[in-house]
């Protein structure tokens, strides 16, 4: 039996299901699979298919032309650092050039209308064609975002549209909508992210496309006393899954990203805005009173001390 490189991102049990085959025959399968063949580094190069450009020349530039085919780029940040935005700004790259893309909206803040004024803005003149170049799914909970990615769903969806891009906005939502609690809830979340990830590499891989998430922020106990540091939320579980991590922030007015984890890209950071073109050029804003910088900081020190009590 053929042995498809997509199958070793799935599970035992989902092999089982699908084959209708023992655990057995299962691992046989798998012993048998065909070793890979060896190919050089140029013809991995000249075989690569193109990034998925922004159209934010700062972001593309940091990542090397846009976001890999075939990787999961992660999007992290506070709350109002720009992660919706940014997947919007792909967005609206993708279907003013004619490609398809799947958004997958778990929080339920994907606006058709903000997609398009983000499009106009870059010069799209069709409004109609555009946005029906955009599928949006809904998954209500974390299990229908898990069918949705291990049963096919979005990748069957990415794969007719011939999508560049699929994104899921956000996966810490979905992670965290549990029925459980306590320590029970937490084991559960983490086998989630387990399968959610693999499925989500699989999707990229299977479909040639790139997969972009977000994800949010906590606070990083380990950063010095004072120093309102924050990190990745849902652990080293999920931070291993992904490939390419941008951390967004915005402090004192001003707006930076960078790319604090790459296969292939090295460190970087950029600054933007937001507009209304989505992520842009950034724009200077005033210099902030004594006044100002001493209640901004008076209030970040009041939030970084409640988190603290609260751990």
């Amino acid at each position: 039996m053929a042995w498809p490189a997509t199958r070793d991102f799935q599970t035992d049990t989902q092999l089982m299901r699908q084959l209708d085959k023992s655990p057995s025959q299962i691992q046989e399968l798998r012993s048998n699979a065909p070793a890979p063949v060896p190919q050089t580094a140029r013809a991995l190069r000249d075989a690569s298919s193109q990034p998925v450009a922004s159209g934010f020349e700062a972001l593309d530039q940091a990542l090397g032309g846009g976001v890999s085919r075939g990787r999961v780029t992660e999007l992290v940040g506070r709350a109002g650092a720009g992660k919706t935005q940014g997947c919007l700004t792909l967005a609206a790259a993708c279907a003013s050039r004619g490609e398809a893309m799947v958004y997958v909206d778990t929080e339920g803040s994907f606006r058709a209308q903000r997609l398009w004024q983000v499009a106009e803005a870059r010069g799209a003149t069709n409004s109609e064609e555009l946005l029906q170049r955009v599928h949006v799914l809904r998954p209500q909970n974390r299990e229908e975002l898990l069918a949705a990615l291990e049963t096919g769903v979005v990748e069957e969806r990415a794969r007719q549209a011939r999508a560049a891009l699929v994104v899921v906005d956000s996966v810490a939502a979905a992670a965290r909508g549990g029925t459980s609690s306590g320590r029970s809830d937490l084991i559960d979340r983490q086998r989630w992210l387990a399968r959610a990830a693999a499925a989500l590499k699989k999707v990229a891989c299977g479909a040639d496309c790139a997969v972009v998430v977000t994800n949010h922020v906590m606070a990083d106990l380990k950063a010095q006393d004072g120093c309102d540091a924050v990190t990745a939320a849902l652990g080293f579980t999920w931070h291993h899954a992904v490939n390419v991590r941008v951390m967004l922030d915005h402090v004192n007015g001003r707006r930076t990203g960078r790319v604090e984890k790459s296969c292939s890209d090295a460190e970087s950071a950029f600054t933007y805005g937001i507009g209304s073109a989505g992520l842009m050029e950034a724009v200077e804003a005033p210099a902030l009173s004594p006044a100002q910088r001493e209640r901004i900081e008076r209030n970040r020190a009041a939030a970084l001390a409640k988190r603290r009590r609260r751990s």
